[in-house]
């Protein structure tokens, strides 16, 4: 394995930052995302930095409109679910629980779809493997699960650290991802990437 822990923390940093900016058009977030995952997991083969990022990103960016346009819609509809509980639409006690979980189900899932989309796959191929991985896996998405709303609150707590917080999902990600891959005997149900 190449560096230590340390290289690896100051690579999910700089990356993080990569991304952050990356995802500046806002749409393009999701994309940014899953081009930082895809980085991480060939930091063997190369170091993190501008040009291995952006030759992700662009190939990321090149998988088709799903990356862009899906993640959208889905915090789209979160976002006007929260803003109805808020309103006081009709059953707003219930849906004010439901829409944190359902975010957080959403974010978790996104991460797993992120990790689990490789150069040359579909966007529907990457959300089945991490559909699969979000029930074979529970330990693994319980741990994603959990990340999701502690980076939410770092994030509105402190802003300014935003940039740092998305390497550290992006690395939460892969990780899990791997981890899963060497628990996950082949042939298995949860196997299929």
């Amino acid at each position: 394995m190449r560096g230590g822990r340390l290289e690896l923390l100051a690579e999910s940093l700089l990356l993080g930052l990569l991304m952050f900016l990356a995802s500046l058009p806002v749409v393009t977030a999701f994309v940014a995302l899953t081009a930082g995952c895809a980085l991480l997991r060939d930091r063997e083969e190369v170091s993190v930095g501008v040009r291995p990022y952006l030759a992700r990103l662009r190939r990321v960016a090149r998988s088709g409109p799903a990356g862009f346009l899906a993640p959208a819609a889905v915090a789209g509809a979160l976002l006007l679910d929260g803003v109805a509980v808020r309103a006081g639409v009709p059953g707003h006690g219930v849906l004010s629980y439901l829409v944190p979980v359902l975010a957080v189900v959403a974010g978790a899932f996104a991460l797993r779809v992120a990790a689990a989309w490789r150069p040359g796959a579909s966007w529907p191929e990457a959300a089945r493997a991490a559909a699969d991985h979000l029930a074979g896996d529970r330990y693994g998405t319980a741990l994603l699960a959990a990340a999701v709303p502690i980076a939410a609150i770092i994030c509105l707590g402190h802003p300014v650290v935003t940039p740092l917080v998305l390497g550290q999902l992006a690395l939460a990600a892969v990780a899990v991802e791997a981890r899963r891959a060497r628990v996950t005997p082949p042939n298995s149900p949860g196997s299929a990437t």
